[in-house]
């Protein structure tokens, strides 16, 4: 058959119009992995840089952040920070909470209490070593009900009330890839063990490798949290703009009312420098002054602003409707995200714990109620084991009695 019969056959004309409807369908709705906004996308918008959302208003906790010069040239001090342990100020360069040394602990702790129920924080440090491979122990980030003390996690005491985020450099346990980030939220009760890198009490976490010696000399960690216990972490390993890799998102943390800022770093037999050099954070209101609660508020504004554009006139009407548009496929987006966020928390918590409701305050009370039952069972088992000893010794004095008695007789 000849190429040109071959472009006249029905069967050539219905695959290629087959191909043309595939392709169309494709372009105009794009598969699963775009229907649904990313966590990375997520915090952009709660953190509105570029001042795309109107109805999210920011205001920066000076209290709270870090810049060169740090230190106060009337007191020679830093400015709203304790200073703990082997923490070394350079005035113009970083805060360095260990340095390449042994047996090293330093922290700093905010003075004042965070001032906001919803906030977002960009955090640039340093985390480096001769040594390529073999250092220790790591870094902490907390957001505590008060400042901590020195201690033997990460810096600082153990049995802590708040979040910990351990970005641990070294592995003691048997489990994962390091360096790896782990959540906890202490309960003031149960501690961190140190020899398992705190498996049994983790909330979340992720492997986080260029963390160690980066290329570009520094990281940047983003955190951004509302009140109703939407967290998330991102890091920027190669500070490059908006060059964001999500690490956790969850749905359910809560952060003590009262919560204190602070870092800390450790070291051992290996050693590794922890320097500090930035931090901003800032408080999240919608318009009305009241913090963020949620992401679905994140909705409820992106939502509004689209139905403003829709409806505004002037100039600039179709300019304005395209926007619009794009603010609604974000939202249907956004909701969409919201949904894979818990279902992902569900699938980890099962894979985990062997139970998708399995959180902290659930596993703690499950241990507790097996803690009674095995009580329980043990003091059943000691009665009736004191049970049959008694019918025991009763019956073997019984036929003592009987065999006496055929004496006598």
């Amino acid at each position: 058959m000849s190429t040109a019969s071959i472009l006249r056959s029905k069967t050539f004309k219905a695959a290629l119009t087959l191909v043309v409807f595939i392709v169309l369908y494709v372009l105009i709705f794009p598969s699963g992995s775009d229907d649904s906004l990313s966590p990375e996308e997520i915090n952009s918008m709660f953190q509105n840089k570029d001042e795309d959302l109107a109805g999210i208003k920011k205001v920066e906790l000076t209290a709270h952040g870090l810049a060169p010069p740090y230190l106060d040239p009337n007191t020679l001090k830093p400015k709203n920070w304790d200073v703990s342990g082997t923490t070394i100020v350079r005035n113009n360069e970083f805060m360095r909470l260990t340095s390449d040394n042994p047996h090293q602990a330093g922290s700093i702790f905010s003075k004042l209490p965070i001032q906001a129920e919803s906030f977002e924080m960009e955090l640039t440090f340093h985390i480096h070593s001769k040594a390529r491979e073999l250092v220790a122990d790591g870094f902490a980030i907390w957001f505590t009900d008060r400042k901590l003390p020195t201690g033997d996690v990460f810096g600082c005491q153990n049995n802590f009330n708040g979040l910990g985020i351990f970005v641990d450099t070294y592995k003691n346990g048997k489990r994962g890839q390091f360096p790896f980030v782990n959540l906890m939220m202490g309960n003031g009760a149960t501690p961190y063990n140190k020899d398992t890198d705190g498996y049994e009490t983790r909330l979340a976490g992720c492997t986080a490798r260029s963390v160690l010696n980066p290329r570009s000399e520094v990281t940047k960690a983003r955190i951004v949290y509302t009140k109703n216990g939407y967290f998330s972490l991102d890091f920027n390993y190669n500070n490059v703009a908006d060059e964001w890799s999500n690490c956790v998102t969850l749905s359910d943390v809560k952060l003590p009312a009262i919560k204190y800022l602070g870092f800390s770093a450790e070291t051992g037999d290996l050693s590794e420098n922890v320097d500090l050099m930035e931090n901003r954070m800032f408080a999240l209101y919608n318009g009305n002054g009241g913090f963020i609660d949620s992401i679905e508020e994140l909705q409820q504004i992106s939502n509004d602003e689209a139905a403003r554009e829709e409806t505004s006139g002037g100039r600039h009407r179709v300019l304005k409707k395209e926007k619009s548009t794009t603010k609604r496929r974000t939202l249907k987006r956004l909701k969409n995200a919201e949904k894979r966020i818990k279902e992902r928390e569900r699938q980890q918590r099962k894979e985990m714990y062997g139970d998708e409701n399995a959180t902290l305050f659930y596993r703690l009370v499950r241990k507790v109620v097996f803690g009674l039952k095995l009580c329980l069972y043990t003091v059943a088992f000691v009665g009736v084991v004191w049970v049959a000893s008694l019918a025991y010794r009763s019956r073997k004095a019984g036929k003592r009695g009987k065999k006496h008695a055929g004496l006598l007789d």
